[in-house]
């Protein structure tokens, strides 16, 4: 839920700095537990679901989830698709395919469990025109002291019909630990192990806003918007790396609903930054117009493209060392049970000075196990 615990706080804030405040700490009382609705029709391979939670305050991590309610999606043609609440509190997914029509009209129903009754706006399912390119390029930003990878997206709609685009991404990337253990010491025996563990793969996903128009131009075309900077100061570059990028098009009021929120992230940065206002979506309780209700649904295709960049294709580079408190030993195999004790982990066989058989040991299990901070499961996508 970690985009959803970042929706929370962010709708928060616009809502706490969209009010004139007289002190330097001013009351968060009655800008909390306001509904947050995150939901997104659109024609990938995965269950369409709905993210109901409560706003929260910015000094907080915990996430809010809306449980027990009733949330259903309709359609123009009359049909309604009944959403059930997961293991997960607060997500509400459709078991079966929908398969939503371009040029179709959906809308949101959600009936939350004090009673409450809420609708979106009916929106339309658009199509979203392919990505033409995801390309990559070496930069070094002397300003900021970086170095790294700036990547771009270009687009275009030949039927001039989309001019409105956001991007999401998801990224993944390979590392190793300094020592490849393939031995272990357990139950007083040294035992081969059943997996390798020293190469493992870490993932993360886009949280901020990134979203651009063509509507100012004669073409519905975006050049080189530069979506993500990979520095050189993660080891995401090291050995390879891999970003998959989505695209959504988006209507005119979504770009601009999307727009407001961006301005949000950018501005909030002193007390001495512009003030924005609330961002109003298109979700509203039936009854009472009043109550403010936070997110927005919208429904597009998705068109997709991964890319991988490997270190041969970057310069020479530096990268952090993340594992300059390593060490190892030579131990013989007397020496192992009280080494084990000392919590040092067995690595592999090997020979000592004198060209004895012996054993080599290492200082940390994060040195050795890269499980610690990723998984070992190659993705289906990976090449």
């Amino acid at each position: 839920m970690k985009f959803s615990s970042y929706i929370s706080k962010l709708f928060f804030l616009i809502l706490l700095f969209s009010n004139c405040v007289q002190e330097f700490d001013p009351p968060s009382q009655g800008y909390e537990n306001l509904l947050v609705v995150e939901a997104l029709l659109s024609n990938e391979d995965t269950p369409f679901e709905i993210k109901l939670s409560r706003s929260m305050p910015i000094d907080t991590t915990a996430f809010i989830p809306e449980s027990g309610a009733k949330v259903s999606l309709s359609n123009d043609s009359g049909e309604l698709y009944i959403l059930t609440e997961t293991n997960e509190l607060g997500v509400y997914v459709y078991p079966g395919l929908i398969n939503p029509q371009v040029g179709s009209s959906y809308q949101i129903q959600i009936l939350t469990l004090n009673g409450k009754q809420y609708e979106s706006s009916a929106v339309i399912m658009r199509k979203t025109p392919e990505i033409d390119d995801v390309s990559f390029q070496y930069e070094e930003r002397p300003s900021a002291g970086k170095q790294g990878i700036q990547i771009y997206v270009n687009t275009h709609d030949t039927n001039n019909d989309t001019w409105y685009y956001r991007w999401a991404w998801d990224a993944t990337w390979t590392f190793q630990t300094p020592y490849d253990s393939y031995l272990l010491w357990e139950d007083g025996q040294i035992k081969l192990r059943e997996e390798r563990i020293n190469n493992c793969f870490k993932f993360d996903q886009s949280t901020s806003i990134d979203i651009s128009t063509s509507k100012n131009l004669t073409v519905d075309q975006i050049s080189d918007f530069p979506l993500l900077y990979v520095t050189t100061e993660s080891d995401r570059l090291k050995l390879k790396y891999s970003l998959n990028v989505k695209q959504y098009g988006l209507s005119e009021e979504s770009y601009n609903y999307w727009k407001e929120l961006q301005k949000v992230t950018e501005n909030l940065g002193t007390l001495f930054d512009p003030q924005p206002s609330i961002v109003q979506g298109n979700i509203y309780n039936v009854n009472d117009e009043n109550e403010v209700v936070l997110g927005y649904f919208d429904a597009s295709t998705v068109s997709e493209k991964r890319i991988f960049i490997k270190y041969q294709d970057m310069p020479p580079t530096r990268f952090p060392n993340y594992y300059n408190h390593c060490t190892d030993s030579i131990v013989s195999e007397g020496q192992i049970p009280e080494m084990a004790n000392d919590n040092w982990w067995l690595v592999s066989e090997t020979t000592n000075e004198a060209g004895f058989p012996a054993f080599q040991m290492s200082s940390s299990l994060s040195c050795i196990d890269c499980r610690l901070f990723g998984s070992i499961k190659i993705p289906d996508y990976w090449e």
